[in-house]
């Protein structure tokens, strides 16, 4: 079972980690390797490094823990959420471990202190089954104060239900995705007595609040998801170059989306506006930002309306934030989003918003920055778009207003805060 250790070094320096297994260490300095395990080349490559720190730690020190499968596997926003997240709080002094599966990305570079990682070996079936025991030991031979999952499915909900007849493990449940959209995930919450036994309940926004509480019988708490405004930012430089790298001219309008490609993303109806807008604007491109099974039935779509040389799916990308800076309006058509992280990033990017009238939009798109459309009204969709295309003055406006409001609102700094306050 490998730990992988990610903490930022002094300035001119390169980050360190280190490869570790139950009954030996070993740093990656040059000249050594890591033991031959899946993935572990694809682990490890970006963060070699000569020395390491010890990692023994003061006891007064908070430890949390995140369990979360997929942070090595794919590109959502529940696991930006986790690696944010984790960056802000080592920043107040948490200490963080995050348990996941073997995967083939690489971790993004933290800010502040030290996160650690803590993967379970690969297997090609049954991941869960092998996850169980693995998370179980973490929870009974580290001292966690508190622990947050975001499933009980991966192994997370056996394992803290007989860790807790052995020894009290704190933890609190993070809702990302509405009982409507998810509700297997929430007959395996019941199945492991989650809402009965977890210290906390957290939704990322009211609309989402409101039904886990209908769900549950009990209190939950709100924190919104945050934005990395300095990640997230206008920059003409990469404008130029992300637009010279796509073949878009620069006095094309280039719309976006960053989403999975799922039938409730709504990005075809994003399409079907299209073609009304290309009559008004015909150097429009829509950039699409996200992988999925959609993608099919997407790509047939496309291609019966002729606008093969207007949309580009892109799929999963590492630096959304490029893209954005390319772009001139951001699009999420979705429904049964529980917050939609999306909207955040489009907002410190200083793109002007459009998104769907369903909730939780509702709850925090500002007249000034965003508005929302009838997406299944493809007409009314597309003159709200070209009349924002129409108004670069508009649209600046608009878009500097959502970055203030992001900045005010929506800092990870503030998020972190957030849960230490409902944590201590």
């Amino acid at each position: 079972m490998n730990e992988l250790f990610l903490s930022t070094p002094p300035k001119g320096t390169l980050p360190t980690a280190c490869c570790i297994n139950s009954s030996f260490r070993l740093s990656l300095s040059a000249g050594n390797r890591a033991p031959p395990r899946p993935y572990a080349n694809a682990l490890t490559q970006r963060w070699r490094h000569q020395t390491f720190p010890n990692p023994a730690k003061d006891m007064s020190q908070l430890r949390w823990a995140f369990i979360q499968p997929f942070q090595l596997r794919v590109r959502r926003g529940i696991e930006s959420y986790v690696w944010a997240l984790t960056g802000a709080l080592v920043d107040t002094g948490v200490d963080i471990d995050i348990l996941t599966w073997q995967g083939p990305l690489n971790p993004p570079s933290l800010t502040g202190g030290q996160v650690r990682l803590r993967t379970v070996p690969s297997v090609r079936y049954y991941q869960h089954l092998v996850a169980m025991p693995f998370y179980l030991r973490q929870l009974l031979f580290n001292r966690y104060d508190h622990v947050f999952v975001n499933f009980a499915d991966y192994g997370e909900g056996p394992a803290l239900r007989l860790s807790a007849a052995i020894k009290k493990v704190p933890f609190s449940v993070v809702f990302h995705f509405p009982p409507t959209v998810a509700p297997h995930r929430y007959r395996q919450f019941e199945r492991w007595q989650f809402p009965r036994d977890a210290t906390h309940l957290i939704a990322v926004s009211n609309h989402l609040a409101n039904q886990v509480r209908d769900w549950s019988h009990r209190k939950c708490a709100v924190i919104t998801h945050g934005v990395d405004t300095k990640k997230f930012r206008p920059d003409h430089e990469k404008r130029e170059q992300t637009r010279a790298s796509l073949g878009i001219a620069p006095d094309a309008h280039l719309l976006v989306t960053a989403a999975a490609l799922e039938e409730r993303k709504g990005i075809h109806w994003a399409i079907e506006a299209l073609p009304r807008v290309l009559k008004t604007f015909p150097n429009t491109c829509y950039l699409i930002l996200g992988e999925g099974r959609y993608r099919k039935e997407l790509e047939t779509l496309i291609r019966n309306l002729g606008l093969e040389s207007h949309v580009m799916l892109k799929g999963a990308v590492g630096d959304v934030d490029n893209y954005l800076c390319a772009a001139d309006l951001g699009l999420l058509l979705s429904r049964g989003e529980a917050l939609g992280i999306a909207i955040l990033e489009y907002a410190a990017s200083s793109l002007p918003v459009i998104t769907s009238q369903e909730p939780p939009f509702d709850e925090f798109v500002h007249d000034d920055w965003g508005t929302r459309a009838d997406e299944t009204n493809s007409l009314q969709l597309s003159e709200m778009i070209i009349s924002l295309l129409a108004d670069p003055a508009r649209r600046a406006t608009m878009g500097s207003a959502g970055r203030v409001w992001v900045e005010a609102n929506y800092s990870w700094q503030q998020v972190a805060a957030e849960y230490r306050d409902l944590i201590d």
